[in-house]
């Protein structure tokens, strides 16, 4: 009888866990998601992850940016690497992504992505440029 309610109690125990830390995971896949559409230059993949004016535009200008890239500069784009390197908050997550561009002099770029529920789905609503 004690090894079941053990059992019971360490069950209980991971779903509560799995449920508080499955939102911010999913963000978290959304951010990464959208970073490595853009990053691939595939635009209405990463609008698709959005659901803000501010979001879209920061694609469009990303993609008019990228429309004057040479080739080379666009396959050492879609080379680089992000990751996630901190994630706060529960009703609207900031994401923030670490975007490291291969060159012999390697360029990092830190930023802020901003996600929130929308229609039950994780969307990215803002990604603040400095």
């Amino acid at each position: 009888m004690k090894r079941l309610a053990l059992i019971s109690i360490a069950l209980v125990s991971m779903l509560a866990f799995a449920a508080c830390s499955s939102p911010t995971k999913k963000a978290e896949q959304i951010t990464m998601n959208f970073i490595k559409a853009i990053n691939a230059g595939d635009y209405d993949k990463a609008r698709s992850y959005t659901a803000s004016e501010q979001a879209e535009a920061y694609v469009g200008l990303v993609e008019y940016f990228a429309s004057e890239e040479s080739e080379e500069e666009k396959e050492a784009r879609s080379k680089t690497t992000s990751r996630i390197t901190r994630t706060e908050g529960q009703d609207t997550i900031t994401c923030y992504v670490e975007t490291i561009e291969p060159s012999d002099n390697p360029d990092t770029l830190n930023q802020k992505v901003i996600l929130t529920k929308v229609d039950n789905e994780w969307k990215v609503v803002e990604v603040p440029m400095k």
